[in-house]
């Protein structure tokens, strides 16, 4: 005869939230062994635990799976830390966008990779005068630890399905394929300090959204980043 329940601790942020009518919330999460979902139950009456769900808290948690359940059950949480400051209209754009991505790509195979990108790539949002260079220095190296990298051999300076073509796509030129490549092969500080030496921040953010596009798919978050919402 089988376990007829099962339970799980697990670690990590909450990167989504999906409220339901009788006061029930639907948690999404990126940690060090992918991404996941739960259900927290009357997570938002006054009694409930809503403050500690809040977007990009750092949580360890206990679900309990059971069985015909689609999703699982949020029964304990410990809160371990909070990310101040991403939730700032100049700073949520960009932090949504990158946690979005992380969960989409965070399979167990490369969570262990994506998981510190992801915090430092936030904390840089929260921090950075400049919250655009923490999401582009992030987002392309996520891209890299899920092995969805751009090839960047070859003359072109445009980006297109992938790879660097003499036309078409997204245009980089020179300074932004040596931005790029800078991002992609150099440690962290070293890659910052490129793209705030005057890097086209803008043309690599439109390259960034298009390969995300063509390698994972069109994120919901993406919308937020028009210039009308996003500065930086």
């Amino acid at each position: 005869m089988g376990v007829v329940e099962r339970y799980r601790l697990s670690e990590g942020l909450v990167v989504g939230r999906k409220p339901l009518p009788a006061g029930d919330v639907i948690l999404s999460f990126v940690g060090p062994e992918g991404a996941a979902q739960a259900i927290a139950r009357k997570a938002l009456r006054p009694t409930g635990r809503s403050g500690r769900l809040s977007l990009f808290h750092h949580l360890k948690y206990q679900v309990y799976q059971k069985p015909g359940s689609d999703l699982p059950t949020l029964t304990q949480v410990e809160l371990v830390g909070r990310l101040e400051g991403l939730e700032a209209p100049g700073r949520f754009p960009y932090a949504s966008y990158l946690a979005e991505l992380a969960y989409r790509i965070a399979s167990p195979e490369v969570a262990g990779k994506i998981w510190p990108l992801l915090t430092s790539g936030l904390k840089g949002i929260a921090k950075h005068p400049s919250p655009r260079i923490a999401l582009l220095w992030a987002g392309w190296r996520v891209l890299k630890a899920a092995g969805l990298a751009p090839n960047l051999s070859g003359e072109g300076l445009c980006l297109l399905d992938g790879d660097r073509v003499e036309r078409g796509g997204v245009y980089l030129g020179l300074d932004g394929m040596e931005a790029l490549a800078a991002i992609l092969q150099l440690p962290g500080s070293e890659a910052i300090a490129v793209l705030e030496e005057d890097a086209p921040l803008e043309r690599l953010q439109q390259a960034l959204l298009a390969h995300v596009r063509y390698t994972v798919g069109e994120l919901g978050s993406a919308q937020l980043l028009a210039p009308s919402h996003a500065k930086g």
